[in-house]
């Protein structure tokens, strides 16, 4: 636990520390960094502010802008704080449990580990596109003020996204009879990132492709299937 929660605060700091310093602290993942995907080499560049396709990006900006007095704009700024157990709170109505780590161990262990697996996979891409934030670009504060970063040109792909729809994957693969409950949470984790300012639609977008290459390449390592199906056996027993 109390890895975790060092990993989180430096996840989410400003890049006052290198990036380099903030790997180096992870705790274990199913991959490691040399195994982990090149995202880059998948995702498609995002838009330029003159490409056409910017105009969407600066459309949905305006749409987050628009509802964050909202209780919709309130859950957004709750979705920003993402980690392990927020997760399992989060995903718990939709599948019809109070998921929590006493109760599902061997889930709040995977999906940790994959939260890690993912941060790695995402890492490079993050590092070469490079992208300024919203927040950055039009320089006006976000909804979640705590986590802006001058220098945090991080934008591409959006990292809460590439989670929250990797665990979207995962939990769909353990309770399938709730499929469309529970990637309408993932779906709505990723437009919090709009919402709130830190991310365009277009980094959203590429988040959950990336979660997409992430979770097929987890599915390659026997501990991530092996975890995988020990959860789906906690997941049956504690539902009888």
């Amino acid at each position: 636990m109390k890895k975790t929660l060092i990993l989180l605060s430096l996840a989410f700091l400003p890049v006052i520390a290198t990036a380099q310093d903030i790997y180096a602290n992870l705790p274990r993942t199913f991959i490691s960094q040399e195994e982990a995907p090149h995202l880059e080499k998948i995702l498609p560049a995002p838009p330029s502010l003159n490409d056409p396709l910017f105009f969407n990006d600066w459309c949905q900006y305006q749409w987050g802008k628009s509802i964050r007095d909202t209780e919709r704009g309130a859950l957004a700024v709750k979705d920003a704080d993402i980690n392990t157990n927020y997760i399992m709170e989060r995903y718990s109505p939709a599948m019809h449990r109070n998921l929590t780590k006493a109760a599902y161990p061997v889930l709040y262990e995977l999906l940790d580990k994959a939260h890690t697996s993912e941060m790695l996979a995402g890492r490079s891409a993050k590092q070469y596109f490079a992208r300024v934030r919203p927040y950055q670009q039009f320089k006006e504060p976000t909804s979640v003020p705590k986590d802006e970063g001058a220098t945090d040109f991080t934008s591409y792909p959006s990292g809460h996204t590439h989670m929250a729809w990797l665990s979207g994957l995962i939990l769909t693969s353990i309770d399938p009879e709730h499929t469309e409950e529970i990637m309408k949470v993932a779906y709505e984790i990723g437009q919090s990132r709009v919402i709130a300012g830190f991310h365009y639609q277009s980094d959203v977008q590429a988040g959950r492709l990336a979660a997409s290459v992430t979770f097929a390449r987890l599915c390659a390592v026997p501990e991530f299937m092996d975890m995988l199906q020990a959860a789906k056996k906690e997941f049956r027993k504690a539902g009888k």
